[in-house]
């Protein structure tokens, strides 16, 4: 049977489809032609979906706050993809991206993508955000055991991604537990 129409309740039909978007997006296969631009549409859903199921406290993110900023700190291949989410509206709030280059400001994003090209700053980064509650997502190896929370993943040829719960603890994050069964959890 149909899951959404055996939700009735809207929220839970909201989530519904937005889990089953999430779904969709972590299971597409990347094209060798086309990857860099498809695997960065697929990264830019993802980090619009992520919003949807993290809590940020209110010191960080007021309740009288109408705009949740995504900041992308180093190259930005993702570009055109992450302008696709500029703007949109997540829990009544709008979307805002920022590019970053230098880590000065760091502090004001909610959401820090950092490309792979600032693998080499990702302890520097880190140690900024320390006692900071920011969504800190990567696309590289070492991403989660130098701090990160959210990492991306090729996997057979599909992105994923995997999380570190007690990464989102110290910044004071909740992940909603319909994320953490999307991901592979990394405990440390």
């Amino acid at each position: 049977m149909d899951l959404l129409m055996m939700t009735t309740h809207p929220l839970a039909r909201v989530l519904a489809v937005a889990l089953l978007a999430l779904s969709v997006a972590a299971g597409l296969p990347l094209g060798a032609r086309a990857q860099s631009s498809h695997e960065y549409e697929i990264k830019a859903a993802f980090l619009y979906n992520f919003v949807k199921f993290v809590e940020w406290p209110n010191e960080a993110l007021p309740e009288t706050s109408d705009t949740i900023t995504v900041c992308v700190l180093g190259d930005d291949p993702a570009g055109e993809a992450l302008e696709s989410i500029n703007g949109k509206t997540v829990k009544a709030r709008r979307l805002a991206v920022r590019r970053l280059q230098p880590i000065k400001g760091i502090e004001s994003c909610h959401v820090l993508f950092m490309s792979s090209s600032q693998e080499s700053r990702v302890p520097q980064v880190m140690q900024n955000l320390h006692g900071s509650s920011v969504l800190t997502v990567g696309e590289m190896d070492r991403f989660i055991p130098s701090g990160g929370i959210i990492n991306f993943v090729i996997e057979r040829n599909k992105v994923r991604f995997e999380i570190s719960p007690s990464g989102a603890e110290r910044a004071r994050l909740k992940l909603s537990s319909q994320l953490l069964s999307l991901a592979r959890v990394v405990r440390q």
